[in-house]
């Protein structure tokens, strides 16, 4: 060990982490196979140990975790948009569940008197799946207010949106989650020596060269599979930007994520 890291693990450090909420929720799905998606996040998982130990492990015995920062998203933008007021008009009805090739087809090819009838049908079916959506992403909400209850210092800060295609049933790629996440990243810089950041996404490049300016030490956690590779779509921009990057043993995850398993 160099002198130089000799003396900055036995610093006192203030640690904040960041963490982008979708990409870890992938993390853990293809980590683990055994994890059902469905369940959104490990129901057991001792969060605040996990945490409190990669901060150990990364800046020693006198690093402290200030806070945890989860970032999630705010919204729901539904897929074809304008739904409910679809059904006012049948020409308008008929125009929007045609943006779905399946639904034209079928629309364009059932007789004159039964169209009503077919279009109400499908309506139907596409708001149902939306009201399904909404309650499971407010159980989500749930379950991401049941960890700030439980567990200390983890704050989830909601924004922007995330698209569901209600043709498909599949949710598309988040917005503006990212730039709150760089946003705080700058904004609160005086609160913290260390910013570890849990993501691949190389969209934080500018804001970890922003706060390095400002002297601040950068570490981006990687995880590694079970045979101690490391799980594929890391930001590798990202990686080479911030001061070094720390890999979680498969294990070492796995004993707080899925305790007593």
């Amino acid at each position: 060990m160099s002198v130089f890291v000799f003396n900055y693990m036995n610093h006192h450090k203030r640690v904040c982490i960041f963490i982008d909420g979708e990409n870890l929720r992938h993390s853990i799905v293809d980590l683990f196979s055994d994890f059902k998606e469905w369940d959104y996040l490990p129901k057991n998982a001792r969060w605040a140990e996990l945490f409190d130990w990669i901060v150990k492990e990364v800046g020693g015995e006198n690093a402290e975790r200030i806070r945890t920062y989860w970032y999630v998203v705010q919204n729901i933008d539904f897929f074809p948009y304008n739904l409910e007021t679809a059904q006012k008009t049948e020409t308008f009805l008929e125009e929007l569940l045609s943006k779905d090739e399946t639904n034209k087809k079928k629309i364009q090819g059932c007789k004159k008197s039964d169209k009503s009838t077919l279009l109400k049908k499908i309506l139907d079916e596409l708001l149902k799946s939306q009201d399904d959506m909404r309650k499971r992403f407010s159980w989500w909400v749930g379950v991401q207010d049941g960890i700030a209850r439980t567990h200390k210092s983890i704050e989830f800060r909601r924004a922007g949106a995330i698209r569901y295609d209600l043709f498909r049933k599949s949710l598309g790629s988040e917005k503006a989650v990212d730039v709150k996440l760089a946003t705080d990243l700058i904004k609160l810089k005086d609160i913290y020596d260390i910013a570890i950041i849990i993501s691949g996404d190389q969209d934080y490049v500018p804001a970890v060269e922003t706060i390095k300016d400002y002297g601040k030490h950068t570490i981006n956690v990687a995880f590694q599979k079970e045979d101690g590779k490391l799980l594929p779509g890391g930001a590798r921009r990202l990686n080479q930007t911030t001061d070094w990057d720390f890999e979680v043993k498969h294990s070492d995850l796995k004993k707080h994520l899925f305790p007593g398993e």
